[in-house]
């Protein structure tokens, strides 16, 4: 599917009210790492590199990107479940790697709405000329949501 078909088809009117500023031509994607739980390994580094110490089970990491209306664009991996491979370690590596066209799919100035797991990656993120949709979270070193922030909430 072509960016500006993406844009225009599955970004729903809150998303582009809050995001985007109404633009027809900027995608609001949501990223999110899932978990596939799986048995037992009788290999062991294959289990030991499945291990997730989070959720102490074993089990893969897909990485999900989705359109603000629920539309599936893309499933990226999976991943081992060990530190090594958390949601921001995953993006990195994506854009890095340009896993499926990534860097020529998105255009500067979309949007990748993220939760607190992409932290690390915000910077990075930045430096490719797109913006992080993460306005809900707190700021590090603080306890609530100054007033402008509570606003967006209540919406």
């Amino acid at each position: 599917m072509s960016h500006s078909v993406f844009a225009q088809s599955h970004t729903t009117p809150t998303a582009k009210t809050l995001f985007t500023g109404n633009n027809e031509d900027t995608a609001v994607l949501i990223l999110d790492g899932t978990y596939i739980y799986i048995q037992k390994s009788s290999y062991h580094m294959f289990q030991k590199k499945t291990y997730s110490m989070h959720k102490t089970d074993l089990l893969v990491k897909p990485m999900i990107i989705v359109g603000s209306d629920g539309y599936i664009l893309s499933v990226l991996g999976p991943y081992y479940a060990n530190a090594h491979n958390n949601d921001a370690s995953i993006t990195k590596h994506l854009f890095k790697t340009n896993a499926e066209d990534i860097k020529q799919w998105i255009k500067d100035d979309d949007v990748l709405v993220v939760d607190r797991g992409f932290r690390d990656a915000q910077a990075f993120l930045e430096s490719l000329n797109l913006k992080s949709g993460d306005a809900l979270f707190h700021q590090k070193g603080t306890k609530q949501h100054t007033t402008g922030r509570q606003i967006l909430l209540d919406l």
